[in-house]
């Protein structure tokens, strides 16, 4: 039985360190300026990214919005075949084929650490201690995975994130208005989480966010 118990402890501290994609958007809508029958058709511009990971993002957006039950399309798709276009033209033709324009530039994009709450070490064991209600604690200690971890002198116990801020405008075609921004902050721990995940949860929020405010 103890033995068992021990197990489970460890098992417990192991789940409470590790924290799945956590994701957060913050938007403002001009709502006077959406039109009542709302957007369903995009365009969407990737900015601020390399070009070996823009047209993985770009396709993650797209078929994020297409499973919403909207047309969209990436530009670089939309363009390719159109030969050279002067500002002008493309935005003629967006105007013709789309109801907005999606521009997503990534703000920020790395790797950053954060500090593991109710976590300290001794040495290369990890003690977890909660405050379960006023006067009464619990304290459990395990030397698993601590090779995942920055184990700080002063005995914090620390992470490596990997982060994705993005801003997302949307544009009307007719009216060339700004009619929707958004925040958008993505986060998961290095080992777990790449660029993918991150432009995937960011996207599904994002647009979960557009249907709340009535752009779509």
């Amino acid at each position: 039985m103890g033995r068992f118990l021990g197990r489970l402890f460890i098992v417990a501290i192991a789940l409470l360190l590790v924290r799945c994609t956590a994701v957060e958007t913050n938007s403002i809508a001009s709502k006077e300026d959406i039109p009542e029958a709302k957007y369903r058709k995009f365009v969407v511009y990737i900015e601020n990214l390399d070009d070996n990971e823009r047209p993985q993002a770009e396709q993650i957006v797209v078929s994020t919005l297409q499973t919403a039950g909207l047309s969209a399309v990436s530009a670089p798709d939309y363009f390719k075949d159109r030969g050279k276009l002067n500002e002008q033209q493309k935005a003629r033709l967006v105007q013709k084929d789309f109801d907005a324009v999606l521009y997503l530039t990534v703000v920020e994009k790395g790797v950053f650490e954060e500090i593991v709450p109710d976590v300290t070490h001794q040495g290369d064991v990890l003690v977890y201690t909660k405050q379960l209600i006023p006067g009464f604690g619990a304290t459990f200690a395990t030397d698993i995975g601590t090779t995942l971890y920055d184990l700080k002198p002063d005995g914090s116990v620390y992470k490596q994130m990997f982060g994705l801020k993005t801003q997302v405008d949307i544009q009307d075609t007719k009216s060339a208005k700004n009619v929707w921004t958004s925040v958008t902050a993505a986060s998961g721990e290095v080992h777990v989480t790449n660029i993918s995940i991150l432009f995937t949860q960011a996207s599904n929020q994002i647009v979960s966010k557009m249907r709340e405010d009535h752009a779509i």
